[in-house]
């Protein structure tokens, strides 16, 4: 009775009978089925529910009649219900896929993982928000930002790249219309292929090489005449053989831009490139053209810097000392051809007379050709207006030399010994009077023999009583008494300036009357 009214009631209300009967709710993906129990169930028939899942499902039902992904390709999924793995009635937030990532074999999908694909991510191929069979296969849905080729090489990534490494190429370059051989397989790609264009790229080798061709295009565009792809940089051409100018010595280590560098170098039996030194040495002309043109009478092929030249043998200027290590241009510095260099020391270093012209230009005199500076300089000073005596003799030349103008130099010894005048030049400037070269504080002198002869109290005066001014040249003093008296002349001058008609040196205020 129950049931019956149980059924009537529910057939009242429009509700089913397995509405009322039902375990809970549904997922969120099957809520707007929640009501129509018959999408999934068949009253009595649980057998049919496989099909019934399979009716919505259209995709995997493809994928088991094709056998393909993993509801196609598992054995398990063929020999269970969908209701196995999927159980419904959950909840709205339930996850009925109950996927295992971390052992999931994907051997069981369409798409088996290589090389470095094992080590990647979940999540790098599978977005959270797209169901696991969205995800893409292709490579360059994946590897679109490291497309280097920006899509000019089409979408195919797999015909040069593997799984083992994207940068792990294998390609064959052979296959195409320009094999690699020698240093071109080591060559990276868009050295030649340009922003990745691989569609007609020139095979010409001056395509590529323009921009290292040292001829600047002399010899045209046939680069494989002379170059080789086993290393550009040595070329197969033969100077020797195939010119007229062989190359010998230090020619063989010259680049070929030294010698072909503002003429057309062309190819054997067109016009050739001037072979005589002048040609490429005119800048090394240190002689300015002054000795011609014919630069192997002197230089030689194995180095400019030495040549045959014997300037002994040659010249009549010997090379001695110092000479023999100058450089040519220090004496032969313009007008070497035609004009005849002096010999003279002067010519050459007037420019390091430091006596500034006043011993002439007989140099060598005093200079030799080991060294010009002091330490080689041969002078007898005797034989000049100056003997050096005494001390003199062994003071250095400096000390009355301040300069090489030697002939500057005064000669008075109070030009040199001023500072040793104790007198301030009171007893005037001729010191040889009283001191000697032996040295200067030994010296002689007797009043006595001058006009003034010093008697009673004038031999215990001090020199400074009478010599008290500066004396430019011989001392000139006034002898009368009254010079030096007139301070004690009480007298006034009232008797005149002969002072000894009454008073004498021994004692002035004694007076004596005649």
């Amino acid at each position: 009775m129950f049931l019956l009214a149980l059924l009537v009631s529910q057939s009242a209300w429009g509700i089913s009978l397995e509405n009322l009967f039902s375990p809970g709710e549904l997922i969120d993906g099957h809520a707007k089925i929640q009501q129509d129990c018959k999408q999934c169930h068949v009253r009595g028939r649980d057998l049919t529910q496989n099909d019934l899942c399979l009716d919505c499902h259209e995709k995997v039902s493809a994928d088991v009649h094709n056998r393909k992904g993993f509801h196609g390709r598992s054995e398990q999924v063929e020999s269970v219900q969908c209701r196995s793995c999927h159980t419904d009635h959950k909840g709205r937030d339930a996850d009925i896929v109950w996927l295992d990532q971390d052992r999931f074999n994907h051997e069981m999908s369409d798409y088996r993982l290589i090389g470095k694909h094992r080590q990647a991510k979940c999540e790098s191929c599978h977005e959270s928000d797209k169901h696991y069979r969205e995800a893409p296969s292709a490579c360059i849905d994946c590897h679109k930002k490291d497309d280097v080729h920006k899509n000019k090489l089409g979408k195919k990534c797999g015909s040069c790249h593997n799984p083992k490494a994207w940068s792990s190429e294998q390609f064959d370059h052979d296959q195409t219309a320009f094999k690699l051989r020698f240093a071109h397989k080591q060559v990276a790609c868009d050295l030649c292929h340009v922003e990745n264009r691989y569609k007609k790229t020139p095979k010409t080798c001056v395509s590529c090489h323009a921009i290292k061709d040292v001829h600047q295009n002399r010899f045209g565009n046939d680069c494989k005449a002379c170059h080789n792809t086993e290393k550009w940089e040595k070329p197969r051409f033969d100077h020797d053989r195939n010119t007229r100018f062989k190359l010998e010595s230090s020619h063989r280590s010259v680049g070929c831009n030294a010698c072909h560098a503002r003429t057309r170098q062309a190819l054997p039996g067109k016009k050739s490139s001037p072979r005589r030194c002048i040609a490429c040495h005119k800048l090394d002309d240190v002689h300015q053209g002054e000795n011609g043109k014919r630069c192997e009478q002197c230089h030689a092929e194995d180095r400019w810097s030495k040549n045959s030249f014997d300037h002994d043998q040659d010249t009549k200027f010997k090379l001695r000392g110092a000479h023999a290590k100058a450089s040519c241009e220090s004496c032969h510095q313009k007008d070497l051809r035609g004009k005849k260099t002096s010999p003279a020391c002067y010519s050459c270093h007037q420019h390091q007379d430091a006596h500034k012209g006043q011993e002439g230009e007989s140099c060598e005199t005093c200079h030799n050709d080991k060294s010009w500076w002091l330490e080689d300089v041969r002078y007898d000073h005797d034989l000049s207006d100056f003997p050096l005596l005494g001390q003199h003799a062994v003071v250095g030349c400096e000390a009355c030399h301040l300069s090489s103008a030697f002939k500057d130099v005064k000669q008075a010894c109070v030009d040199c010994h001023a500072e040793d005048d104790i007198h301030d030049q009171t007893l005037g400037q001729k010191c040889q009077q009283c001191h000697n070269p032996n040295d200067w504080l030994i010296w002689q002198f007797d009043h006595n023999r001058t006009d003034f002869k010093l008697k009673g109290a004038h031999e215990k005066l001090h020199c400074r009583l009478c010599h008290n001014r500066p004396m430019e040249n011989a001392v000139e003093l006034k002898q009368q008494c009254i010079d030096c008296h007139r301070a004690d002349d009480v007298h006034d001058g009232n008797f005149g300036g002969d002072c000894e008609r009454c008073h004498n040196q021994t004692d002035f205020s004694v007076i004596q009357i005649n």
